[in-house]
C-alpha cells in the first residue's frame, strides 16, 4: 500500500471533525496530531472522531510541527493567527489548506500567497461553494456566454450568527478580525466573485454591530470591473439560515434559492432544462488529491486574496460612510 498524506490539524474547534471524516474518507491521507491550546475542544474532538484519542496532542502548534512528521497542515484556528500559523507551515515545507478567511488583511493575502510560490507547496482556502454542483454549472454556463453579458448579481445569506456566536472569540476582534462579513460572509463574497468571473471595482457599504466588537449586519452595494451592478447583503442577525443568489445576463438569469433550487431562464424568460455537473469532490479531497499531483487547485489561495480586498473595502466604507475603490 502507498504512503499515506499525514496531516496535522492546528485547532480541533467544533469544524474540525468533518475535515477529519472526509480526510480519512479519501483513502489516501491520515490525520496523525492534534493541536488546540483547549483541552476540551481536544477531548470534544477525540469523542466524535473514531481513532481520535490515540493520537498525540499539543498546546502549541509549533511543538507539533517540531516533533511530527507531517506532510501538510489543515489551519482550523481563530482568524488572526492564521497568517503566522500558515507562514509557520510553509516554512517548515508542509501544504496547507486553511479554514476561511484565508488571512485578515490584503498584505497578509499578497506575502503568504508569494511564500506558497517560493516554497512550491500547496495553499488552498477550504471554500466548499466551489464544489457544489450548482455553482459549478452557473460557472460554466457563464464562461462560454449562456447567459450573455452579467450585468447584475445579487447575493443574500442570513443566520442566527450574533445569538449562536455569542461568548466566543468569533466576536472578539482581536481574534476574529471581524465579524459576519469575515466569517460566513467569506463565502459569499468569494463565490459571487468565482461563478460570474468579475472582479469588485467598488464598494459602498452599512453594517450594524449590535453593540458587539464586530459587524454583525452588512450590506454591499457593488459595481464590478465590467461595469456589472451588484448587491449583497450578510445577516448575522437572522432567525434563521436563508442563502439566496441571482445573476442577470443580457441573455439569460440564473436563480438560486437555498443552494438547490436553481432556475435558468433564456432570453425571452423561458425556463431552460439544467443538466448538473457530476461532481462528488471537496475541499479536503482535492487538497490531498492536490498534493499528490492528481488534481489542480480548486480553491486557490487568489481567491482569497480576492475576498479580503472587497471585506477591507467594505470595512472603509461602512467606517467612512463613503465608496471605496478595491485595489486593482
Amino acid at each position: 500500500m502507498a504512503k499515506k498524506i499525514r496531516i496535522g490539524f492546528i485547532g480541533a474547534g467544533g469544524i474540525a471533525p468533518g475535515h477529519y471524516q472526509r480526510l480519512h474518507a479519501t483513502g489516501k491521507a491520515e490525520v496523525v496530531a492534534l493541536n488546540d491550546p483547549s483541552r476540551k475542544s481536544l477531548k470534544r474532538f477525540c469523542e466524535r472522531c473514531e481513532g481520535a484519542a490515540a493520537l498525540p496532542t499539543y498546546k502549541d502548534y509549533r511543538d507539533m510541527l517540531k516533533n511530527e512528521e507531517l506532510d501538510g497542515v489543515l489551519i482550523l484556528s481563530p482568524h488572526t493567527v492564521h497568517f503566522e500559523q500558515s507562514m509557520t507551515s510553509l516554512g517548515k515545507g508542509l501544504h496547507v489548506l486553511s479554514e476561511k478567511p484565508l488571512v485578515c488583511t490584503i498584505r497578509h493575502a499578497k506575502t503568504l500567497i508569494r511564500k506558497a510560490k517560493a516554497a512550491k507547496r500547496v495553499l488552498m482556502i477550504s471554500y466548499q461553494r466551489h464544489f457544489d454542483p450548482q455553482f459549478r454549472y452557473m460557472r460554466e454556463q457563464i464562461a462560454k456566454g449562456a447567459i450573455g453579458t452579467v450585468q447584475y448579481v445579487q447575493a443574500i445569506q442570513a443566520q442566527g450568527w450574533l445569538r449562536g456566536t455569542r461568548g466566543t472569540w468569533r466576536q472578539k476582534l482581536a481574534d476574529s478580525g471581524g465579524g459576519q462579513l469575515n466569517d460566513s460572509g467569506s463565502h459569499l463574497i468569494d463565490i459571487v466573485m468565482w461563478v460570474t468571473g468579475m472582479k469588485v471595482s467598488e464598494v459602498f457599504a452599512k453594517s450594524e454591530n449590535f453593540k458587539t466588537e464586530v459587524d454583525i449586519n452588512s450590506t454591499l452595494a457593488m459595481k464590478f470591473e465590467n461595469g456589472a451592478l451588484g448587491s449583497m447583503s450578510v445577516i448575522g442577525n437572522a432567525p434563521g439560515w436563508y442563502e439566496d443568489h441571482t445573476i442577470v445576463g443580457s441573455k439569460g438569469s440564473f436563480f438560486l434559492r437555498q443552494g438547490l433550487d436553481l432556475l435558468q431562464q433564456d432570453a425571452s424568460g423561458k425556463a431552460v432544462k439544467i443538466k448538473l455537473p457530476k461532481y462528488t469532490k471537496n475541499p479536503d479531497a482535492n487538497f490531498i488529491d492536490a498534493i499528490l499531483g492528481k488534481d489542480v487547485v480548486q480553491t486557490p489561495p487568489e481567491c482569497g486574496l480576492r475576498t479580503i480586498e472587497v471585506t477591507e473595502a467594505a470595512w472603509r466604507s461602512a467606517a467612512s460612510g463613503k465608496p471605496v475603490k478595491v485595489p486593482k
